[in-house]
């Protein structure tokens, strides 16, 4: 009876590292695509800090927790 506890233990344990692990790997790669370059307003404010012309795609402004919004250059 014990062993099957260790084993049921042993397996939670794997279960929980694997799920922490793809969470933060999933976690790096998303702060990965922008390089944040300074608050905005709205998009527009985001062409020339991104060196980019309008109307552009790669320049994005985007919340970023309590600061505000951001300059999101992809």
């Amino acid at each position: 009876m014990m062993s099957s506890k260790c084993h049921f233990v042993a397996l939670l344990l794997i279960t929980i590292s694997l799920i922490v692990n793809v969470q933060s790997t999933r976690i790096m790669d998303d702060s990965s695509d922008c390089v944040f370059k300074g608050p905005c307003q709205r998009r527009s404010d985001c062409y020339k800090r991104c060196g980019v012309k309008p109307p552009s795609r790669t320049a994005l402004c985007q919340p970023m927790g309590l600061h505000g919004l951001v300059c999101c250059c992809l």
